[in-house]
């Protein structure tokens, strides 16, 4: 899909589908003609008010201006706002592709008028909508070309960086949507390359060997049982002139069976899920790649395996020994992911940034804490919250702060290592995010736990069940706003 800008002349003009968005209860005037004049007569019969999510479809009967008219109802003009316009994006792009046009001009009515957030909003729904996974032959091909009908010098710049975000996000859910055996951490490791490649990034792979070279024992141990390479894999964008460094840590478990602490086998297969921290990080940085934001050099460190049982498999009571040097406990071999991720939070912690951003499908019990409505924010730097938060509001990506008192790193203490990798099911993210915070350095850190946020097996807000992409335009924004 591509997006452009249309000028207003546009919205009376032959076209495939005319889309308009339209406030609660302003139905006069309408564009596209004499189509939208049989419009403001024919709709309000069949039930269309401009309620939020509400849909109207009109064919034209006569030759000349758009061949068919799609009302798009926003609800109340005083709540229309960047959420509301990203998700009528979506619908938008989705109801195009099920007309079969090649083409649609987008375009505002009842007064309405976008600011530049607005457009960047729809402009970001518009490319979400376009994602097809392609594993299963699609129902219905986006349209090629969206054009949205704005004004002002800015208009197309807004659209392209609303594009390369909303691309970062698609590649974010096609990762997490691909099944174990394609999206192998070898598949991550290519996809990193190519980013970095196109981007002019600094890139590294660190591949079995190396791991052992580098003594990272948490990642090894992980992989034990698998017949997969494990990799901690380095994107370095340094942009002429930064002056501020932010490194963004992405978990990246192609499949998690468990190990030996095996997960039971009802929903098994979501497990290929436990890699959408890592997706997130690669989204990000293929929007990074094409935006390339002034100010800050964003180093993308992403830690990536399988868990499996094989026969070399690590199991509990194992003490491991990380890159830092610290001894790890294993109670639980299913808690994996904190355990490949003190090794990339230590690789990441040796380019002395100034802040670590960890993004991690980490516990359960974020998903029973928030559900599938937002992420887990863990924090004990108050900035660095502070911030986080701001891109949570501006991107509409919902980020919630937990607590992180000193008494979960009492929890995590073991009598035969530095640290245990499980204290049990009491505040079982609050003691994980405790954990990560053992291997970070010192330096101010935040993580993000995504497993609610990451995933869900329903439709919501023009998504298939499926991969949702989440964190890369929060990241996005808070990156490209740092100073």
């Amino acid at each position: 899909m591509r997006l452009t800008v249309a000028k207003p002349q546009a919205s009376s003009q032959a076209t495939p589908l005319l889309v308009v968005l339209l406030p609660k209860g302003r139905l006069a005037d309408l564009p596209g003609g004499a189509l939208g004049e049989r419009a403001v007569k024919v709709a309000p019969q069949a039930g269309f008010k401009g309620e939020a999510r509400q849909s109207f479809l009109l064919h034209s009967e006569s030759r000349g201006g758009p061949k068919a008219l799609l009302l798009l109802g926003l609800g109340p003009a005083k709540e229309v706002g960047t959420a509301v316009l990203r998700r009528v994006g979506t619908m938008a792009g989705n109801l195009g592709a099920k007309q079969g046009a090649a083409k649609l001009v987008i375009t505002t009515g009842g007064g309405l008028s976008m600011d530049d957030d607005g457009l960047a909003a729809l402009g970001e729904g518009l490319t979400i909508s376009s994602y097809r996974y392609r594993l299963k032959q699609a129902e219905h091909k986006p349209p090629a070309e969206c054009a949205v009908v704005a004004s002002g010098r800015g208009a197309a710049a807004l659209l392209k960086r609303a594009q390369a975000v909303g691309d970062g996000v698609n590649l974010a859910r096609e990762l997490g949507d691909l099944p174990g055996n394609v999206c192998t951490p070898s598949y991550l490791r290519d996809v990193a390359a190519k980013i970095a490649k196109s981007g002019r990034m600094g890139f590294k792979a660190h591949g079995k060997a190396a791991l052992k070279r580098m003594k990272m024992g948490g990642i090894l141990a992980v992989n034990q049982g698998s017949a997969t390479e494990p990799f901690l894999l380095e994107m370095d964008y340094n942009p002429r002139g930064a002056k501020r460094t932010v490194c963004v840590v992405g978990k990246g478990l192609t499949f998690d069976s468990g190990g030996i602490s095996i997960k039971p086998s009802g929903g098994m297969e979501e497990m290929k899920y436990d890699m959408c921290g890592a997706g997130t990080v690669l989204g990000l940085m293929k929007a990074v790649a094409l935006t390339r934001p002034k100010g800050v050099r964003i180093i993308a460190v992403v830690g990536t395996t399988d868990n499996m049982s094989g026969a070399d498999a690590y199991k509990p009571g194992d003490v491991v020994t990380t890159g830092s040097g610290k001894t790890i406990e294993v109670i639980n071999t299913d808690a994996e992911g904190r355990v490949v991720l003190a090794d990339a939070l230590h690789l990441a912690a040796g380019h002395k940034p100034d802040a670590i951003i960890d993004l991690a499908t980490l516990t359960g019990a974020i998903v029973v804490a928030l559900g599938h409505e937002a992420a887990g924010l863990f924090t004990r730097d108050e900035a660095l919250g502070k911030r986080l938060l701001a891109a949570g509001d501006s991107s509409g990506e919902r980020i919630w702060p937990m607590p992180t008192y000193g008494e979960f790193s009492e929890a995590i203490k073991s009598k035969w290592a530095d640290v245990r990798n499980s204290s049990g099911r009491n505040a079982g993210s609050s003691t994980a995010a405790a954990f990560l915070f053992e291997f970070s350095g010192g330096i101010p850190h935040a993580h993000i736990d995504i497993a609610g946020a990451a995933w869900e097996m329903k439709a919501r807000d023009g998504m298939p069940a499926g991969a949702r992409g989440y964190g890369v335009r929060l990241l996005h924004d808070a990156l490209s706003s740092w100073r």
